[in-house]
C-alpha cells in the first residue's frame, strides 16, 4: 500500500516539473505584456493626479483599463494633464484637439 502512495507523490512531482517552467513563461509574458505604473513618468502622475482621482480613481495604476478611462474622461481633463500627456507621447496632438477639444498650442 505505501508503494501507491511513493508513485503518486513521484507523478504529482513529475507533473509539477513538467508545469512550473510552462507556469513561468506564462507569467514572464504577462507581465511584458501588461502596462506597469512604471510606465507614467513622475510629469504625467504629477499634472494627472487630480484627473485620475476624479474620474479614475476606481482603477489601480497599472491596471489596463486606466488609459479607456483616461480617454473616456479625455474632454473633461484638465489642461494642464492633457498638456501633459501631449509632451510624454502619452496622448497625440490630433487627439487631444480633435477629439477631445482642448485649446492647445502646437509648439514645434
Amino acid at each position: 500500500m505505501s508503494g501507491g502512495a511513493d508513485q503518486n507523490q513521484i507523478g504529482v512531482m513529475t507533473m509539477s516539473g513538467r508545469l512550473l517552467p510552462s507556469f513561468v513563461f506564462v507569467a514572464t509574458l504577462l507581465a511584458m505584456t501588461v502596462p506597469s505604473a512604471a510606465q507614467y513618468s513622475s510629469a504625467v502622475k504629477g499634472a494627472c493626479k487630480n484627473d485620475y482621482k476624479r474620474f479614475c480613481g476606481v482603477y489601480a495604476v497599472n491596471d489596463p483599463g486606466l488609459r479607456k478611462c483616461m480617454d473616456k474622461a479625455g474632454p473633461s481633463l484638465s489642461n494642464n494633464c492633457v498638456v501633459t500627456l501631449v509632451n510624454a507621447g502619452e496622448v497625440s496632438y490630433q487627439r487631444a484637439t480633435q477629439r477631445w477639444g482642448h485649446k492647445l498650442q502646437k509648439v514645434e
